[in-house]
């Protein structure tokens, strides 16, 4: 799942994983084709002196590297296509969408989780969100992500139970019951919903200093 809303709506991943096995599968390919072709060109050129060859005189190593990129545009396509898809209808069913501030360069240094990060493009989605809530007169709100899965949403108390929980086991956990008000939470659902919350109150937070600065 890649996208939820707190009223509900759930977004899947762009469909390329069939086109994503074949890519990797021409990868690994390329990689030992690549090899061979590196030794190859090595004792040739040792052998023979006066003349070197180099890996991309090799046809059929150029016809890998044509066909993988084929599905590495066809991949991009698809991806891009649905990124604005679901992003015209998301700023053409909202009037304020709030989305968290996902410092994704650093999300991408954990190896695990960084194929399906890309996969995302998160921040290609934020960039396309962000000009068409502007072409299309919306408000979009980004606020801090820290915690707005492990909190309540019903309470707004975090859950003891994760706070020295590892990354790996926390994200394997997609249902739990708060402790304290006994509330079942569908993990992302909840996440929304915390996210909304916190926009309120920015928002209310923002009007208390406004009145506050206003002449007397």
């Amino acid at each position: 799942e890649w996208l939820a809303t707190s009223d509900g709506k759930r977004f899947g991943v762009p469909a390329a994983f069939k086109l994503e096995k074949a890519m990797l599968k021409r990868q690994s390919r390329c990689d030992r084709n690549r090899t061979a072709i590196e030794k190859r060109a090595a004792r040739f050129s040792q052998s023979h002196k006066e003349a070197k060859i180099d890996k991309y005189d090799y046809a059929n190593w150029q016809k890998l590297r044509k066909t993988k990129s084929k599905y590495q545009l066809k991949i991009r396509n698809i991806r891009y296509d649905y990124l604005q898809k679901a992003t015209t209808e998301l700023v053409k069913s909202y009037d304020v969408i709030v989305i968290e501030d996902l410092k994704i360069k650093n999300l991408l240094g954990n190896h695990k989780l960084a194929h399906n990060i890309a996969n995302a493009s998160w921040g290609m989605f934020r960039r396309l969100l962000a000009y068409k809530c502007e072409w299309y007169g919306k408000k979009l709100i980004v606020v801090k992500p820290q915690h707005t899965s492990r909190i309540c949403s019903e309470c707004g108390k975090k859950n003891p139970r994760f706070a020295h929980m590892k990354t790996r086991d926390w994200l394997a956990i997609r249902e739990w019951d708060c402790p304290y008000c006994h509330a079942h939470h569908d993990r992302d659902a909840n996440a929304s919903k915390n996210i909304l919350a916190r926009a309120v109150g920015l928002g209310s937070k923002i009007s208390k200093i406004q009145a506050g600065a206003q002449p007397c």
